[in-house]
C-alpha cells in the first residue's frame, strides 16, 4: 500500500492513505440506522462491511480522461469538473486484470511515435475505457474514444490502424480494442465486442445451502458433498454488467438461499403454480441463476433496454431455459419481454380486474402474462427506485414475497415505507457495492402480512 499513497482516487470519499475497511464499517452502518428510522426491526437489518483488502482490486469497468503532462499522456477522472491525473498508470480500484491491462496500453501509445498512432491521433485521444470478466482470467475490452475522425476511410489508412490494433491487443492480452470517433467505430479483435463469463451454483448436500462461486471451483473427491451448476453470461461491451464480482456473488448467493426458503414453505400446497415476475432484471444476473436452481415453474422478465433483452435472449439460450428454442431439461423456462416496468404494471392492474380471461392465450405473449398470479416480485432498479404503478402493483397483486435488491440508498427507504403497508421485513441485507465510495446495495426480503 505505501507504494500507492501517492495516486489520487479523484471523486472517491475514502483515499489510499485512509483506512478503506473502517470507512465501509460506517457508511453501512449508517445506512442500517435510515432503515430503522423507517420501522424496521433492527433484528432483520445484516451489514456486510468490506475488508481492507475487498476495498481496492474490484471494479471490473472503469472510464478514464487522458491529459497530456511533460509530452506524455495520463489517465485522469473528473472530480468537480477537473480533470484530475491518477499520479500512476494504473488504477487500484480496478480488477488486476484491468490494471495490467492499463500499464501496458499507456506504456505502448507514449512509446508509440511512428506510423497511424502518431503524434496527430495521440493530441486527439479523449479518453479510454476498460470492462473485464468477474473472472479475473478472462476477457478484457479496453475503448479508446479520438475527438478527431480517426482515419479518412482509405483503405490504406485502415489497414494500417487495423495492424496497430492487432500488435495492442496482442501485446497486451486484449479481447477486443474499440477505436471509436465521431461517426466511426472500429473494433480489433473478437468482434461483436462482448465478455464472457461462467460462474458457477455450489450446493451443499448437507444443509442445503446455495453458494456462487466467481472463479472456477475444484472438482475435488467431494463432489458426493455437494453439487456444481455452471450459469454461463454473455455481456454486451456497451451493457450495464455488475460492477463488483464480490458483491454480486454476496447479492446471488443471499437471493438464491432467500428464494429456496420461501418456495419450500410455499411448495407444500400442491394445486398451487409458482411464477416468478422479474422488473429491470437487465441482461440475467439475477434470472439465469435462479432458472437453473429450478425453484419455480416459470420466471416472466422484463426489462426496457433494447441491448440488455437481447443480451438476456442469448443468455438464456446458452443455459437452456429459451422457451422459444425449445429447451431441453427441466430448468425453469424465462420468458423474456421488452417493456417498461410501470406500463407492465400498469397493464397487470387492468387484466387482473377482468372477470375472465382466455386461458389458452400464447404463453409467448405479454397478454398472458399480465393477468398471471405471481407468489414472488423481485425488482432491481435504477438507483430512483420503484415508480408509483410498480408499488402499487406490489400492494395490490398477488404477490406473497418481494425481493428488492436496490442501489439507491433514499429511494429504498421510501418504497420500503411504502410497501410497509401490506408487507414486513423479514431480511435486510447491506452489502458495500463500492468500496471507499458512498455506494452501497441492499437486499430486503418482504412478505405480505397474514402469509404463514
Amino acid at each position: 500500500m505505501s507504494s500507492q499513497i501517492s495516486i489520487t482516487l479523484p471523486g472517491y470519499e475514502c483515499q489510499l492513505d485512509e483506512k478503506g475497511a473502517l470507512h465501509s464499517q460506517l457508511k453501512v452502518r449508517s445506512a442500517a440506522l435510515d432503515l430503522a428510522k423507517i420501522g424496521v426491526n433492527e433484528q432483520f437489518i445484516h451489514t456486510i462491511p468490506s475488508n481492507e483488502n475487498e476495498t481496492l482490486n474490484y471494479r471490473c469497468g472503469c472510464s478514464f480522461q487522458i491529459v497530456s503532462l511533460k509530452n506524455n499522456l495520463r489517465f485522469a477522472m473528473r472530480s468537480k469538473q477537473v480533470a484530475v491525473p491518477l499520479g500512476a498508470d494504473f488504477f487500484p480500484i480496478a480488477t488486476p486484470r484491468i490494471q495490467d491491462v492499463m500499464r501496458k496500453v499507456m506504456n505502448q501509445i507514449n512509446l508509440t511515435d511512428e506510423g497511424m498512432f502518431n503524434q496527430t491521433l495521440k493530441g486527439s485521444l479523449a479518453s479510454a475505457s476498460f470492462a473485464s470478466s468477474w473472472n479475473a482470467q478472462k476477457d478484457c475490452i479496453v475503448t479508446l474514444n479520438f475527438n478527431n475522425p480517426i482515419h479518412n476511410r482509405e483503405t490504406s489508412e485502415i489497414s494500417e490502424l487495423i495492424e496497430w490494433g492487432e500488435s495492442l491487443c496482442q501485446e497486451c492480452q486484449i479481447t477486443t480494442l474499440i477505436l471509436r470517433s465521431k461517426k466511426m467505430v472500429l473494433n480489433v479483435g473478437r468482434s461483436p465486442p462482448f465478455i464472457d463469463d461462467t460462474i458457477h451454483i455450489r450446493i451443499r448436500h448437507d444443509d442445503g445451502s446455495i453458494e456462487i462461486c466467481i472463479e472456477s471451483p475444484e472438482e475435488t473427491s467431494n463432489s458426493s458433498k455437494q453439487s456444481l451448476i455452471p450459469i454461463f453470461y454473455r455481456k454486451p461491451e456497451d451493457a450495464f454488467q455488475h460492477p463488483n464480482s464480490k458483491t454480486m456473488a454476496q447479492a446471488l448467493s443471499w437471493v438464491l438461499n432467500t428464494l429456496k426458503e420461501i418456495t419450500k414453505e410455499s411448495k407444500r400446497c400442491v394445486t398451487k403454480k409458482y411464477f416468478m415476475l422479474e422488473m429491470y432484471c437487465g441482461s440475467g444476473a439475477h434470472t439465469m441463476a435462479i432458472s437453473k436452481s429450478k425453484l419455480f415453474e416459470a420466471i416472466v422478465a422484463v426489462e426496457i433496454d433494447r441491448r440488455l433483452v437481447d443480451a438476456l435472449k442469448v443468455n438464456s439460450t446458452l443455459n437452456d431455459c429459451n422457451p422459444e428454442e425449445g429447451k431441453d431439461g427441466d430448468n425453469t423456462p424465462v420468458y423474456i419481454f421488452q417493456g417498461d416496468a410501470s406500463e407492465w404494471a400498469s397493464k397487470s392492474t387492468l387484466y387482473r380486474r377482468r372477470e375472465s380471461f382466455m386461458e389458452d392465450a400464447n404463453k409467448m405473449t405479454k397478454i398472458f402474462w399480465f393477468a398471471q398470479d405471481y407468489e414472488v416480485l423481485l425488482v432491481d432498479p435504477p438507483r430512483s427506485g420503484l415508480g408509483e404503478e410498480v408499488c402499487n402493483l406490489a400492494l395490490n397483486g398477488s404477490f406473497e414475497h418481494i425481493i428488492y435488491v436496490s442501489c439507491g440508498r433514499e429511494a429504498l427507504v421510501k418504497d420500503v415505507a411504502f410497501l410497509s403497508r401490506a408487507f414486513d421485513v423479514l431480511d435486510c441485507t447491506i452489502t458495500d457495492l463500492f468500496p471507499r465510495t458512498s455506494s452501497i446495495e441492499t437486499l430486503v426480503h418482504m412478505r405480505r402480512r397474514g402469509i404463514k
